[in-house]
């Protein structure tokens, strides 16, 4: 009996397409910075993809800065913007945000001297614009909060943060949209910075980008030469780059029809959930369909290696702090006891068949293990 992934919000498999384009793109060694005609032709196809990405978000070309992921665009889009304005020293940020943003503000806290607010979510899991707009002060940089938290699912509402701090305040507005690019509808109309990544839209791992807003202002973490506009130095990775904009097109051109499917496949998987007596649901129901936290009776290193011998991956918090004995900061937020926690994360190819082999197996281990736990 094939396994089944169930942890499509940590990576995805890469499109068909796109990895057989990407393979085809490898043989073009060239430098895009040579100026003989192979080194020429390689820079125009990674020029139109930065075009064909910006189109499709609706913004321009020059705004789109390639990276390695999300990871790196976070931390270009938070230290870039600290080093090139280092007469604010305040950040409002959410307690609930992805390591890459939560220890790059660490970092410029511990290292440069600027003072973090972290605000917690809700009763619903979001960062509600009121509670950002009575954090802001007369030296506030920056607010940075994620469009999609990674681990609850909850949805912030980035239009009407950014539309909020640009009403009133003079204040940069950056927002992890990692999780929502291919999912849910993106408007970049109040968004200074906002970064992204191509394997959680079934592109290759190491490719990713920033927008960031024309006449925004940054300094580069990598010094080198002229690569994206001498803002991250350094060969180009042409090829990711090139492909990028085939991965967002083909994210964007189904993102309705991928997202009905994983819709039905959540609704169905919570129904079954709620009906196990010992299961509490942590997720919300307003929150983005991708994404299942759920708690049991059984520790959750018991419950996600029980699930992997019976061939079903899950995760039990963010895959970047699975190995490090940290708790989950997302979960902290909320009050809930991460020891028994559990996130699944649905994608397009899953099937009911499926969900239901995952709820007969959690029956059975939640049955067998439950009181033998020390």
């Amino acid at each position: 009996m094939s396994k089944i992934y169930l942890d499509s919000v940590s990576t995805t498999k890469i499109n068909d397409e796109v990895l057989a384009a990407y393979k085809k793109l490898l043989e073009d060694y060239y430098n895009p910075d040579s100026l003989y005609d192979e080194g020429v032709k390689i820079n125009d196809l990674q020029e139109r993809s930065r075009e064909n990405i910006a189109k499709a978000l609706r913004v321009k070309s020059k705004e789109i800065i390639f990276t390695s992921g999300a990871s790196e665009a976070n931390n270009l889009a938070l230290k870039g913007l600290a080093f090139a304005n280092p007469l604010k020293k305040h950040i409002i940020s959410s307690y609930y945000e992805h390591s890459s943003v939560y220890n790059a503000l660490e970092q410029l806290r511990r290292v440069f001297g600027y003072e973090i607010t972290y605000l917690y979510p809700d009763h619903k899991g979001i960062v509600s614009k009121e509670a950002i707009l009575k954090a802001l002060r007369a030296d506030t940089l920056l607010v940075s909060i994620m469009h999609v938290n990674n681990e609850i699912g909850a949805i912030n509402d980035i239009s009407a943060i950014g539309k909020a701090l640009k009403a009133d305040h003079r204040v940069y507005f950056h927002a992890d949209c990692t999780q929502s690019l291919g999912k849910l509808p993106l408007d970049l109309d109040y968004v200074d910075l906002a970064s992204f990544s191509a394997h959680k839209i079934h592109g290759i791992k190491g490719s990713g980008f920033l927008y960031k807003r024309d006449g925004v202002n940054i300094e580069p973490l990598i010094s080198g030469g002229q690569q994206e506009f001498s803002l991250r130095g350094g060969t180009s990775n042409a090829p990711a780059n090139i492909i990028l904009a085939k991965t967002v097109r083909l994210a964007l051109d189904f993102q309705k029809d991928n997202y009905d499917q994983i819709s039905a496949l959540h609704d169905h998987c919570l129904k079954e959930l709620e009906k196990i007596p010992k299961v509490r649901i942590n997720s919300f129901k307003d929150g983005i369909k991708t994404i299942i936290n759920f708690s049991t009776p059984i520790l959750s290193e018991v419950m996600v290696n029980a699930l992997n011998l019976k061939g079903i991956m899950v995760s039990s918090k963010s895959t970047c702090t699975s190995k490090s004995k940290s708790h989950s900061r997302s979960l902290e937020a909320l009050n809930i006891n991460d020891d028994y926690a559990i996130r699944i994360s649905f994608d397009y190819d899953n099937t009911f068949e499926e969900i239901d082999r995952f709820i007969e197996a959690l029956k059975e281990i939640i049955d067998k293990y439950e009181y033998r736990q020390i």
